[in-house]
């Protein structure tokens, strides 16, 4: 989605994108803007050529820039790169589960893609840090790009009212308290955790009727779909939980919620976090990654620490019984967003970088 919106952004600009899957997933397709080719690779797994196939695709469509995002496709944009001519630019969002330490062959690897590619970047300062310690690259050959999210279509509901007509469009209870959550339902989410304390949050004593009729609202698909629906109902709430899939109405979708939870085991700059944020909402989330530089606790969040349940569903209580905290903590987080985090400040900024590589 990180793609998808530097794309959009850069439509009648003298950048012209395409997009090359290693895999066969071409669902990005129809995100897209129209024109913008989708090139997939077909290679499912390990493999030790896929540098071949992206060489002659560069070759093909004549790239000057190659832009990768991670570390698994790296090694092999960057050769490919170096072998069509071409720059090569990385940027590091993270890892799903942290090493401690890579093995130095891997370090090795990583110290080549450094000296094949142009930029390097990262999304977060902490994204940086961990780039730094996993591969020994110095930290002066890494700049940090923030993500940034479009403030005008993410954006807060205009009303109370507003509000429950989206809910009523979008099948969504019309009244009681909504909390949401946007993401891959991949062990690295950990929705198992959030599952787990929504339903604390819902028995707790403290909790007043209305929260009681709280729901969670799960957006997003992946291979945790039926185990976490079937988990939902091992502990009584499956009628509480709404699994609404993958959707491409998310910014409606979030002006219907009333908090948003993200419990990541590790995270980079999350677009999630700022699209929620974006949209006046206040967000609780695991103290990981840059998590950590976007949220300021108590102002415009809460952050507590990953696989810590009694906390998370505190803080959905704190949320729940005060909705002046609600509605203050939500309008700073939207004001955060607009301040610093702009989508036209983050495409300045690799518009710069594209020119700077070519120079």
């Amino acid at each position: 989605m990180g793609v998808v919106r530097l794309i959009n952004l850069f439509q009648n600009d003298d950048v012209i994108h395409s997009v090359c899957s290693i895999g066969s997933d071409t669902l990005l397709k129809e995100l897209l803007p129209e024109g913008t080719d989708l090139y997939t690779l077909r290679i499912e797994g390990a493999c030790y050529t896929a540098f071949s196939s992206l060489l002659r695709l560069f070759k093909k469509t004549k790239t000057d820039i190659a832009h990768v995002n991670n570390l698994a496709p790296w090694l092999d944009v960057a050769i490919a790169s170096k072998l069509a001519g071409c720059k090569c630019i990385e940027t590091f969002h993270g890892v799903e589960e942290k090493p401690a330490q890579l093995p130095v062959w891997r370090r090795g690897l990583l110290r080549v893609s450094c000296a094949l590619s142009s930029r390097i970047t990262a999304v977060s300062e902490s994204s940086k840090d961990l780039l730094v310690k996993l591969s020994g690259i110095r930290r002066h050959k890494i700049k940090v790009f923030p993500n940034g999210v479009d403030a005008d279509l993410f954006s807060p509901a205009a009303s109370p009212g507003e509000k429950r007509k989206l809910r009523i469009r979008l099948n969504l209870p019309e009244d009681g308290f909504l909390i949401g959550c946007v993401s891959a339902l991949r062990p690295v989410k950990d929705h198992e955790g959030l599952i787990k304390a929504f339903a604390l949050f819902i028995s707790d004593d403290h909790s007043p009727a209305k929260q009681r009729n709280a729901n969670l609202v799960l957006v997003g698909d992946g291979p945790l779909a039926s185990e976490l629906q079937l988990y939902s109902g091992r502990l009584g709430i499956g009628d509480k939980v709404i699994f609404m899939g993958r959707r491409n109405d998310v910014q409606e979708i979030l002006r219907a919620m009333d908090v948003f939870v993200l419990n990541s085991k590790t995270e980079g700059m999350s677009y999630a976090l700022l699209e929620a944020m974006s949209s006046g909402l206040p967000v609780i989330a695991t103290d990981v990654g840059g998590n950590v530089e976007l949220i300021s606790h108590d102002s415009d969040g809460y952050l507590v620490p990953q696989g810590d349940v009694e906390s998370l569903a505190g803080c959905m209580v704190k949320l729940g019984n005060d909705q002046f905290l609600l509605l203050r903590m939500g309008r700073n987080a939207r004001d955060k967003i607009v301040k610093t985090y702009s989508l036209n400040k983050m495409v300045s900024s690799y518009r710069d970088l594209y020119r700077e590589s070519l120079l």
